[in-house]
């Protein structure tokens, strides 16, 4: 038999990505996670409002110096940690906002969700 885990679901992108952000942010204790777009661009966020699209905003531009696809930043006295994710034939912006280790181990688990949810679209 198999067991539902999740306790929120939708069959809207958006939503679906911002409750599953919201949940792998929860478990790894992070402050936020955002996905933007490589314009910058709030795809969905574990948290919303201006400070959500701020992060978004700077997500990008601070990608630009990773050679490697993924970068750790201070901003604002918080550590940041961002990975670019591939997503048919596109690239998004995961961004986790936290302690450095957390943020670390939150990009891991959701570098695979966010792949899988936005690819659905």
């Amino acid at each position: 038999m198999h067991v539902e885990r999740r306790t929120k679901r939708s069959t809207f992108t958006s939503w679906a990505l911002r409750y599953y952000l919201a949940s792998v942010a929860r478990r790894n204790q992070v402050v936020a996670m955002v996905v933007a777009d490589t314009a910058g661009l709030l795809v969905a966020g574990s948290m919303r409002g201006p400070e959500a699209e701020e992060l978004a905003a700077v997500t990008p531009l601070l990608m630009r110096e990773a050679s490697d696809g993924r970068t750790l930043v201070q901003r604002h006295d918080l550590p940041m940690s961002i990975e670019r994710v591939p997503v048919e034939g596109e690239s998004v912006y995961l961004c986790a906002v936290g302690d450095t280790s957390r943020c670390s181990s939150s990009l891991d688990e959701a570098r695979k969700g966010v792949e899988r949810i936005l690819a659905t679209q």
